[in-house]
């Protein structure tokens, strides 16, 4: 059972606004309006008012916002009674990225403290298996980054955008030749850096898609090479010793590594996701671990 369309008319009715509806949503705001008008259309009947950027529902709309938060409530209380019959006392729960890591030692120790009797297993999975892994029911839950959007699947939430840098070996002649509040154009970019080393996570990983995005923007004879180096403190050791260069996200910023950072123009992000099979209901514990962790999110820096 999909609520995704009945949320969508709640988000608009809530935010009175298409902008700032589809920015909670994570959707385009041409995509919202297109279904807005498509669902107008086929019940024959305006369901909002367009008043100087505010919508507000029509007699219609009050009555279809109601049964959209009557379907919501009920969805969600059938979920709650099925989970009573997923207890479980041993959770899996998975993380691609190391802001992920940083997010279980904030959390764990608290969901042990609410749970002493459930066991909660942490693992490290790379997420090109993410989804078998979920499917054949190894991992429960999972914390991961993607690049593009379009790669955001039903199963997956984003948790927050995440700013992704470019990181060069302090002597790098770009370096030395840019203050630290430089910014730097992708048209830049592919002039500066067509013919250079970089280091990057496998195919697949949201780094790499970016990365994939950027290269796209280089010229035919460029002489670029890609290297896979798996996990950032790897990575960044390799960027001190000017052996290439990377993109790396705001989490993964370490302290102790002589590196420059530098933000790209527009800037470049990520979307940090939390991934869990939501046609299967969530126990407590899990719930608590989903309320903990959007909660960390908020504050995250």
């Amino acid at each position: 059972m999909d609520t995704k369309y009945e949320k969508y008319i709640l988000t608009i009715a809530n935010e009175k606004n298409m902008t700032r509806a589809a920015k909670k949503l994570y959707i385009s705001q041409s995509s919202l309006s297109y279904y807005l008008t498509k669902l107008e259309s086929e019940l024959g009947t305006p369901l909002f008012f367009r008043k100087k950027n505010e919508l507000t529902p029509t007699r219609a709309g009050r009555l279809y916002v109601d049964a959209c938060r009557r379907i919501v409530d009920i969805h969600e209380e059938l979920k709650e009674g099925l989970a009573q019959l997923n207890e479980k006392t041993n959770i899996v729960i998975s993380s691609t990225s190391i802001w992920g890591m940083q997010v279980f030692s904030e959390i764990i120790p608290k969901l042990k403290n609410d749970f002493p009797d459930i066991s909660f297993s942490l693992s490290q999975t790379d997420i090109t298996f993410l989804q078998e892994a979920l499917d054949e029911g190894k991992i429960d839950m999972a914390l991961l980054s993607i690049g593009p959007k379009n790669k955001l699947t039903a199963s997956m939430e984003i948790l927050r955008q995440e700013e992704v840098y470019l990181a060069v070996p302090e002597n790098h002649p770009y370096a030395l030749a840019h203050p630290d509040d430089t910014e730097i154009t992708e048209e830049a970019f592919a002039e500066a850096f067509q013919n250079e080393h970089f280091l990057l996570s496998h195919k697949g990983t949201a780094n790499h898609d970016l990365a994939d995005r950027l290269f796209s923007r280089f010229p035919k004879e460029a002489g670029y090479q890609v290297y896979d180096v798996n996990g950032i403190p790897l990575t960044l050791s390799m960027v001190t010793k000017e052996m290439g260069v990377s993109l790396i996200p705001r989490s993964g910023r370490l302290k102790d590594y002589p590196v420059r950072y530098f933000s790209f123009v527009p800037k470049l992000h990520r979307y940090n996701a939390i991934f869990y099979n939501q046609a299967i209901p969530l126990n407590k514990p899990e719930k608590v671990f989903l309320h903990y962790v959007r909660d960390y999110m908020k504050y995250a820096q």
